[in-house]
């Protein structure tokens, strides 16, 4: 089949250039193109039956996150996951969701509080993608309660970015029991619901604390594996 190729002034060329873009940033922060793999522009291009241009496209705009790394003629790779680079991020994360705790205390109605009950119990059946899913989208809810655009966005790229890490370090969390995290999640709600702000950021800041432990504590065992 011969390979599209649409300019990107058109509605179309945009839709397909976001189209490999998504696809490929989703395949990369879920791990199906692993820490390290070689990206070629010639396979992507057929995979996707288009030209190289929208590949290309895409890949730089995912080199400018992060997520993909280019060197001089060997062409692109997907980034590794640093150790630093991943506590650096929790860090960051926990920051501000303390941040969000505060925004949501004072401004979140009560209604909008009323919502995060759903995130009180953990449903496999009811979540594709299992825990992960469930716990990535409490925290896309925490975050978007915040009410400020900017930092709704940095959290969210956060918590896609950490999702990577996640993923590499999926095996020891599936040892573990996912009733804990949930019942941190209860705890949180609750601090939020009754508007108590330093409870509820000494909480969040427990939580991002605790995940970083445990992802970097199986990222460092993993790398010693290897």
């Amino acid at each position: 089949m011969t390979a599209v190729e649409l300019s990107p002034s058109t509605g179309a060329g945009r839709l397909l250039r976001e189209h490999v873009y998504e696809q490929l940033r989703a395949d990369v922060i879920s791990c199906k193109l692993a820490p390290g793999t070689e990206i070629r522009e010639a396979e992507l291009a057929a995979r996707f039956e288009m030209s190289k241009s929208p590949v290309r496209d895409a890949l730089m705009r995912l080199e400018r996150e992060g997520l993909v790394i280019t060197s001089p003629r060997q062409g692109y790779r997907v980034a590794p996951v640093s150790l630093n680079d991943i506590l650096d991020m929790f860090h960051l994360r926990a920051a501000l969701e303390r941040a969000c705790m505060e925004r949501i205390v004072l401004r979140a109605s009560d209604e909008e509080l009323k919502s995060l009950d759903r995130f009180r119990r953990f449903v496999p059946s009811k979540w594709e993608g299992g825990f992960i899913a469930f716990n990535r989208a409490f925290h896309r809810r925490i975050a978007e309660l915040g009410g400020n655009t900017r930092m709704r966005n940095q959290l969210n790229d956060l918590i896609d970015q950490l999702e990577r890490a996640v993923q590499v370090s999926v095996a020891s969390i599936h040892k573990g029991d996912p009733q804990v995290l949930v019942n941190e999640h209860a705890e949180i709600i609750d601090a939020l619901q009754a508007r108590a702000l330093k409870r509820a950021q000494r909480l969040a800041e427990q939580h991002i604390a605790g995940a970083g432990k445990r992802v970097s504590k199986a990222i460092s065992k993993s790398l010693i594996a290897g």
